[in-house]
């Protein structure tokens, strides 16, 4: 069973800047294509650690608080949550990014890897990391 980390952002994550995020956290991985172009996968010895999906444009304010509330949120090290995000938050008024990033069930260090590769991506981005449930960063 995979488990799932969202990251939520400000700026798109587009493909250049999860390659550099991917490089910066995990230089030593390989990673492919797959689900034509739908998803990245990153491999370790033929066997595939973490899928990225690519990310998806959330339009409507609070649907993210809607979807997540009651979520552990992670902002990368040196920044804060926003706003929207707190308790008391009513959602974004504009549009944010959602990216979705998966460590494969049986990949024993998949958890670390997503959360490292998460946190680099949400810093790159002017976001946050909705962390699974269970785990901390």
């Amino acid at each position: 069973m995979s488990i799932r980390w969202t990251i939520i952002s400000v700026q798109e994550p587009d493909q250049r800047l999860v390659v550099e995020a991917l490089l910066e956290t995990l230089p030593e991985k390989s990673m492919r294509e797959a689900a034509e172009g739908q998803v990245i996968e990153i491999i370790d010895g033929g066997r595939v650690q973490l899928l990225i999906e690519l990310p998806r444009r959330i339009q409507v304010p609070g649907e993210i608080l809607r979807l997540h509330r009651g979520s552990e949120v992670s902002a990368p090290a040196g920044s804060g949550i926003p706003a929207f995000f707190t308790a008391e938050g009513t959602g974004s008024a504009e549009p944010l990014w959602w990216l979705d990033v998966y460590a494969a069930g049986g990949a024993p260090d998949g958890g670390p890897l997503a959360d490292a590769l998460t946190q680099a991506i949400a810093r790159r981005t002017t976001g946050v990391v909705l962390l699974p449930d269970g785990v901390r960063s």
